[in-house]
């Protein structure tokens, strides 16, 4: 699962540095301004201003699903490990 979550992640980080990069291409400064799951890009041109709009923030988001897998899997396997080994039954005589 977290294979998964990290070449999404991948992706989602790409795609971030992709629209930085096209804003600077077009002489534009961006800029965001993150928020807990969200953000805002926006950009700014001399006296040009593109306001961004709130936006879900899939890095955040994707970031969060792997903590919370990751936990899962590790209380799982210390919920496990405490529990006592039983002796294998002998075999009927």
């Amino acid at each position: 699962m977290n294979a998964v979550l990290i070449y999404l992640l991948t992706q989602v980080i790409g795609d971030y540095s992709f629209r930085a990069n096209y804003w600077a291409a077009m002489g534009f400064t961006p800029s965001t301004s993150l928020f807990p799951l969200t953000l805002i890009t926006s950009a700014v041109k001399g006296g040009t201003s593109i306001p961004g709009l709130l936006t879900l923030d899939w890095e955040q988001v994707l970031i969060l699903a792997i903590v919370v897998a990751d936990g899962i899997y590790i209380w799982e396997f210390l919920r496990r490990s405490k529990q006592p080994i039983r002796a294998m039954d002998s075999p009927a005589q």
